[in-house]
């Protein structure tokens, strides 16, 4: 499968106080270059809306091997690599001007359909390219089980889901998840620790206006922490999404 690859500046605005690719900037970035890339090869939103149907995103693994700066100016690539049933596998890469590998993310999608906000069998417009996926080798894998998550989480942050969280589903976006997830850790916290790696399940839809909280269970493994995420509604009764993330400790810190 033939990759699309776009070269991207680091703005300012895609950066944390410390000039640093924030996580939530990083998959608006994904899904900028994998909707030009759907373009192009013909399964696109506005196509499949066009047969009541629409993407919607299930699962997300990303790992940080060096994370860009404010000022670098970075290649992104993705690709569509393979499918399963219901289920399209998107992969991305994000190297530096001189080749080297900063970040890789696989990710996996759904087909729903629009009014019934359920899954359904991928489009022939999806499976006509799968053919070329066939030798793609997936770079990361999905290793978090939902079914082995803490049961307690000490932290908890409440957020509400305004205009500019929702998507072109009407839903709020994969990337404000993102957000959700990492700022429900303290200030000290974040200022502290680097980002290297967060895998992250989506459950179920938040709405407009929606409230949500985003509690967090911390761990302290050697020099890395581990946290696991949990987003809930406001009744407590049902779980948007699950995540692990792990950091290491800012050397300047």
């Amino acid at each position: 499968m033939e990759k699309y690859s776009e070269e991207i500046k680091i703005r300012g605005h895609y950066t944390d106080l410390q000039g640093r690719l924030i996580v939530k900037s990083l998959c608006d970035l994904f899904n900028d270059v994998s909707n030009e890339q759907t373009l192009l090869l013909g399964f696109d939103v506005p196509t499949l809306n066009a047969q009541g149907l629409t993407w919607m995103l299930h699962k997300l693994h990303i790992v940080m091997n060096r994370v860009p700066e404010q000022g670098d100016t970075v290649i992104f690539e993705t690709w569509p690599s393979g499918i399963d049933r219901f289920f399209a596998f998107r992969d991305y890469r994000v190297l530096s001007k001189e080749g080297e590998v900063l970040i890789h993310a696989t990710s996996e999608w759904m087909v729903i359909d629009i009014n019934r906000r359920r899954p359904v069998r991928l489009p022939a417009c999806v499976t006509g390219n799968a053919a070329s996926c066939v030798d793609v080798v997936r770079e990361i894998a999905f290793d978090l089980d939902t079914k082995n998550m803490p049961e307690e989480y000490e932290n908890s942050r409440h957020f509400t889901a305004t205009y500019d969280n929702i998507d072109f589903n009407k839903h709020v976006t994969q990337a404000t998840y993102t957000r959700w997830v990492t700022n429900s850790l303290s200030y000290e916290f974040l200022k502290e620790h680097e980002l290297r790696e967060l895998e992250i399940v989506y459950e179920h839809e938040v709405l407009p206006d929606d409230g949500v909280n985003a509690e967090n269970h911390v761990i302290e493994k050697d020099d890395r922490v581990v946290v696991y995420h949990r987003v809930k509604n406001d009744a407590l009764d049902k779980v948007h999404c699950l995540a692990v993330s792990v950091w290491n400790k800012r050397k300047e810190a």
